[in-house]
């Protein structure tokens, strides 16, 4: 198992000697999604913020397939922290699904809620893809081998009837994003929003996504009760009207060996105004961002000590 790294500020490779008093730093292994993916933008900006203003944190990026990838790496001890969905978490305390036949995720502890995401179908103007049941015998990507965008995608796919109606095909973002714009597949499917690849499709191409009738939706949200009905607003996408569509909630957490002090000093910093502001102009998700702590309980771990400390602090404490 992965232990947190402690590492000195001494030049060990110059054979210098430690200068008295130096500081320890801790490296943080944050695991979020790969390029294209919302997670991969979030991290890369908490990171670097958090590195630049805590320099005694030394937050490392780690691209991933998404969701599922992080929780499994989590449970495993190669990550410290890792942007996860709600429904992960409570899955790995079986484990089922993703995680059946493992260990249980019993180390997870919430730090914040990161955002709700909507999970949605996308293709090109003129496809004549216009519905969910236009999707038989399409060409879909589903997003990179074991990640949430995957799960997802298939969860619905499934509690609608066509997972064994499509030709799937495991892509990264990026490469499923350019695929489409190049008619080389049909339809994309992506979890969270904005994300990267269908932004710049919604402003090369075009883009168009597929609304869910009212009968398709109770299909989903009956089946895997973790998902509720929201709404994509028109300001996410360039062309893309306001849609209805599922989501789910995504929590940013930790690995319980992470100490305490570490976890507080760092939410310390990112809930300040001026540095929410900045993360947010790395990822508009950011801007959801709160302690939903209740919630996250609910799921079966708890909040990280230094977590709470925080908002028991801040007065923001709900058990």
């Amino acid at each position: 198992m992965r232990k947190l790294t402690i590492i000195t500020a001494a030049l060990i490779g110059l054979g210098l000697s430690q200068p008295a008093g130096a500081a320890e730093k801790i490296n943080i292994a944050w695991g979020g999604s790969n390029p294209g993916g919302v997670m991969y933008y979030m991290v890369g900006a908490a990171g670097t913020i958090i590195s630049e203003k805590l320099p005694q944190y030394n937050i490392t990026q780690v691209t991933t397939g998404g969701s599922t990838e992080n929780a499994k790496r989590i449970i495993k001890g190669e990550l410290d922290m890792g942007i996860v969905y709600g429904a992960h978490v409570f899955m790995s305390q079986k484990p089922e699904g993703p995680f059946k036949g493992g260990a249980k995720g019993t180390m997870f502890r919430g730090i914040a809620k990161a955002y709700k995401g909507p999970t949605y179908f996308v293709t090109l103007p003129g496809s004549g893809i216009k519905k969910l049941s236009d999707l038989a015998g399409k060409t879909v990507a589903l997003g990179p081998p074991g990640s949430g965008t995957v799960f997802n995608c298939s969860n619905i796919l499934r509690a609608t009837g066509f997972l064994d109606k499509v030709k799937p095909r495991m892509m990264t973002f990026a490469d499923a994003g350019r695929a489409l714009g190049n008619r080389q597949i049909d339809v994309l499917c992506q979890s969270s929003a904005p994300a990267g690849a269908v932004k710049e499709l919604a402003e090369t191409r075009g883009a168009v996504v597929l609304a869910y009738t009212g009968e398709e939706m109770k299909k989903i949200t009956t089946q895997y009760p973790f998902y509720n009905k929201g709404t994509m607003p028109s300001t996410t996408y360039k062309g893309v009207p306001d849609v209805d569509l599922p989501y789910l909630t995504v929590y940013w957490v930790a690995h319980e060996r992470v100490p305490a002090k570490a976890v507080e000093d760092i939410l310390d910093l990112v809930y300040q105004p001026e540095i929410m502001k900045r993360l947010v102009i790395g990822h508009k998700a950011w801007a959801q961002m709160e302690p939903d702590t209740k919630s996250f309980q609910a799921l079966g771990v708890p909040m990280h000590p230094g977590a709470k400390a925080y908002y028991m602090k801040k007065g923001l404490w709900e058990e």
